[in-house]
């Protein structure tokens, strides 16, 4: 979930410049010389001095350039692949063919080139990829377009450093404040084409919340069928899970404790899926994302399929109201099928695209921003914002296994998951373990414990609470690109949440025998049980207690960790759960679409993606943005149905 982050907050850019003068480095580190040309001793000084520091900056300032390093040295170390064994395809592998996807391809022109057809869907995802299907299916002509591009399962999974081909904005936003890191899938089959195959139906109390709100959808009949017809498409299933250790860790350590826990579903049809990767694509094939599941469907039904094309607002009529379509540039492959951006290579081409029903699709931070760049005067657009914020831990085990292998997520326990009572809290899970998400974010103590990172890849194993969060932000267009930008501070209610569900994840590590428990919380020291514990006590703990109860040692270091608490820049969440910032809505005054999904105010323009979303899901929210979009983009087909009934009256 961590990428080497951009420096999207200008503070840290205006530090790092500063430290280059003699003034400046002497004010900000303490040494005339600017540390760059410092000994590697001094430049450690300076980073555990910043880290210590009083000022936010400084440790804003160290936890970047420690990210930033941790990164480098997962991804481009010569050694690290050597000596772990790392690799950046699965084992046994064999390549697989895809469906054979015909993308429309253009001449290059000056002019713009029109396209008509019935319904167009920005957005190949999970949402827009459950629409097509529907839409083209019920006999309508269809065009999905998307700005990302199709790689086939043969290409897949790609390596650690193109990771930003499969994400959105090279890989990474970082929120204003520095303090979370997002990211967003930016592919043929969005999100869904790099998910980690975890399959959770919403839940009743989420359900009932949503329609106490005036939208009774979600506690009816149709809701279920639309979400029946997803699980069944999707081959959402807990048949043939072979958990890693890292999975066994929440469903054993969870039964130790007496917590619940259970295994699951994937979305790979009963099959054993045994792929860590599938954070860079699922080259076997196996994982029925958008790209498997619903979009061959869409274009053996007849829809037509766009990639690479960047739409950049919506056409309304004259009235301002009623959507006729869209508009957008369209950038083509290099003369071998490659995705290169060197305009001397490439086709571009603006296109504008006419069509009776326009259907947003785009995600939760790219769908608002269309919205704004085409005039929707909405206030709600952009609002609302929810994250999932999530905190991750890791730990050292005596096992020495390959620990990026097998199912990512195959287990889950939702012991902490309505803390308030009112739907709030925890959901502890697994993490992939790719080295530059997993060691990213690693906590940097000093430059011998960064080294040790890699002979401790093997045996380190990683966690993460996600955070269904009752606080949130907003998306807002940047007035210089035009991009999406991310408003969002964890909330002190949310992140005490957060913060129990780390302590959660240090006691479930810790009956599960591990050697070092590591928060990536700024100013946490790690638990090394053979210099901070009692391995004794360790090895004796009685299943069925709490050993914050059973080992005062431990029980003092969990009180260090929330005395030092999560508080955000400093402390680092990552989100790969967007929702809520175009929301659904009984009237037009509180959220962006109306029951239906169409957008207030307007005709012929539909919302269909996690953006649509009342609240946080409080679960991985690939079922629920398919089962939503089932509901929709079947609304719509009736809507047209009985549109050309009339007209034939």
């Amino acid at each position: 979930m961590a990428t080497c982050p951009k420096e999207d907050s200008s503070h840290n850019l205006v530090l790092t410049r500063d430290c280059s003068s003699h003034i400046g480095s002497l004010l900000l580190t303490g040494y005339w010389k600017s540390p760059h040309l410092q000994p590697v001793r001094i430049r450690e000084k300076i980073l555990r001095n910043w880290a210590t520091s009083r000022l936010e900056q400084l440790k804003l300032m160290c936890k970047s350039m420690s990210v930033i390093g941790q990164k480098a040295n997962a991804t481009s170390n010569p050694w690290f692949k050597t000596i772990t064994k790392y690799s950046d395809v699965p084992r046994n592998w064999t390549a697989q063919e895809g469906y054979p996807f015909k993308f429309i391809q253009l001449e290059a022109g000056n002019s713009v080139h029109e396209i008509t057809t019935e319904v167009v869907i920005v957005g190949s995802g999970p949402g827009g990829g459950v629409s097509a299907k529907n839409l083209a299916e019920a006999g309508h002509k269809v065009l999905v377009v998307d700005k990302g591009y199709y790689f086939k399962p043969e290409s897949l999974p790609v390596k650690q450093s193109d990771a930003g081909l499969l994400f959105d904005n090279s890989g990474i936003y970082l929120s204003d404040d520095s303090g979370m890191s997002v990211v967003a899938g930016s592919t043929w089959g969005g999100g869904g084409s790099i998910n980690w195959s975890v399959c959770l139906k919403l839940q009743k109390y989420v359900r009932e919340e949503w329609a106490a709100g005036g939208l009774p959808l979600f506690t009816s009949s149709e809701y279920d069928e639309s979400q029946d017809r997803v699980w069944e498409g999707i081959g959402a299933s807990s048949d043939a899970i072979r958990h890693n250790h890292n999975n066994r860790i929440i469903l054993d350590g969870a039964k130790k404790l007496g917590w619940h826990s259970k295994p699951v579903d994937q979305n790979t049809s009963s099959k054993e899926h045994y792929c860590g990767q599938c954070h860079l694509g699922c080259g076997m094939n196996e994982k029925k994302g958008p790209a498997v599941a619903w979009l061959p469907k869409a274009a053996d039904a007849g829809a037509e399929c766009m990639e690479g094309l960047q739409v950049d607002k919506i056409l309304f009529a004259a009235d301002g109201v009623t959507a006729i379509g869209v508009e957008g540039a369209w950038t083509s492959r290099d003369a071998d099928g490659h995705v290169n951006h060197d305009k001397t290579k490439v086709t571009t081409r603006k296109v504008r695209i006419k069509a009776s029903k326009v259907i947003v699709s785009s995600g939760c931070l790219q769908t608002p921003a269309l919205l704004m760049k085409s005039g929707v005067k909405n206030p709600q657009v952009g609002k609302n914002l929810h994250m999932h914020p999530a905190n991750l831990m890791a730990a050292v085990v005596k096992d020495d296994e390959r620990p990026w292998e097998g199912g990512i997520i195959t287990s889950v326990s939702c012991e902490f998951e309505n803390l308030d009572n009112k739907g709030h809290g925890v959901k502890l899970e697994p993490l992939c373990l790719v080295p530059y998400v997993a060691l990213s974010g690693s906590n940097w103590d000093s430059g011998v414990d960064a080294r040790m990172v890699t002979p401790r890849y093997r045996h380190q194993r990683s966690l993460i609470s996600i955070t269904r969060d009752r606080d949130t932000g907003h998306v807002y267009l940047d007035k210089k690109t035009g991009k999406p930008r991310i408003a969002y501070t964890a909330s002190a209610f949310d992140c005490e949440h957060a913060l129990d569900g780390m302590e959660a994840l240090a006691k479930l590590l810790y009956v599960e025998g591990a050697s070092e428990i590591r928060p990536l919380l700024m100013g946490v020291p790690p638990f090394i049980v053979e210099v901070d514990g009692d391995p004794k006590l360790q090895a004796a703990h009685p299943d069925g207690k709490d050993p914050e109860f059973t080992d005062p040692k431990f029980a003092k270091w969990l009180k260090k960790m929330r005395k030092v608490g999560n508080k955000p820049p400093v402390a680092s969440f990552n989100s790969a759960h967007q929702m809520g910032s175009c929301r659904m809505s009984a009237k037009a005054a509180d959220g962006v679409v109306d029951p239906k999904g169409k957008v207030w105010g307007h005709k012929n323009l539909y919302l269909a993606d996690a953006s649509v979303f009342p609240s946080a899901s409080g679960v991985n929210p690939m079922v629920t943005v398919m089962s939503i979009a089932d509901y929709i983009s079947r609304g719509i087909s009736a809507e047209l149905l009985a549109g050309a009934k009339s007209e034939k009256k």
